[in-house]
């Protein structure tokens, strides 16, 4: 992530996360693992998973005694630049493929639940991928680049068509809530296969119940 971005995100990480907000932030955890499955420390991807949690809890969560999110309120506070709010406006939440490097040698996504291809930036170092890695994961667009954020969330290469379909059902409906609430529901169900990998992963990816509340 570039260092400016960096250093928005942290900042406003540790203003939110302070004595003032700590019973928020605590609500907010118990919210989010409740929707996305419960996190362990012995996870292999126990960090990618609060980092997810992290940027959700900045850029979504709404508490009833906030005015907006996190992030919006920080803005207002910290007068930011119009370039950083700008940038903060364009993150992207969404299911990726990685389609390989492209004649420039940048590495380049297939943005699954919006069709939309997506150039990264050379500039700082992306993570170590495979082609044809899947996965759960932010975009943010800087001065003309793109950069991942922390927290990407694999998943397994068997239920990409599963995914694909479901994520053209969530483009089609147009309805704005549909989009985090698959992205959480996709999250649950990675979760629940690792607790379950002796299980076939297209039994667990079943999105028959989709809407439902995870349990």
């Amino acid at each position: 992530m570039h260092p400016t971005l960096k250093k928005v995100f942290d900042d406003s990480l540790s203003a939110f996360s302070s004595e003032r907000s700590y019973s928020v932030l605590l609500e907010a955890k118990q919210s989010y693992f409740e929707q996305t499955g419960q996190v362990l420390e012995e996870d292999d991807d126990y960090e990618a998973r609060m980092s997810s949690f992290n940027f959700w809890y900045l850029l979504e969560f709404r508490h009833p005694s906030w005015l907006g999110t996190a992030m919006e309120q920080f803005i207002e506070d910290q007068n930011l630049e119009e370039q950083l709010i700008t940038a903060i406006k364009s993150i992207r939440h969404s299911l990726f493929e990685y389609t390989g490097k492209n004649i420039r040698r940048h590495d380049v996504l297939l943005d699954v639940l919006h069709d939309q291809k997506v150039v990264l930036s050379k500039e700082y170092e992306a993570p170590s991928l495979v082609k044809k890695d899947l996965f759960l994961a932010r975009v943010v667009s800087f001065e003309g680049q793109n950069y991942l954020l922390d927290g990407l969330r694999f998943l397994p290469s068997e239920v990409k068509s599963l995914l694909a379909k479901q994520a053209k059902r969530v483009r089609k409906s147009e309805l704005p809530d549909q989009e985090p609430e698959f992205l959480r529901q996709v999250e649950f169900l990675k979760t629940k296969w690792m607790r379950y990998g002796h299980l076939n992963a297209k039994s667990i990816f079943d999105f028959a119940s989709f809407g439902a509340k995870a349990p």
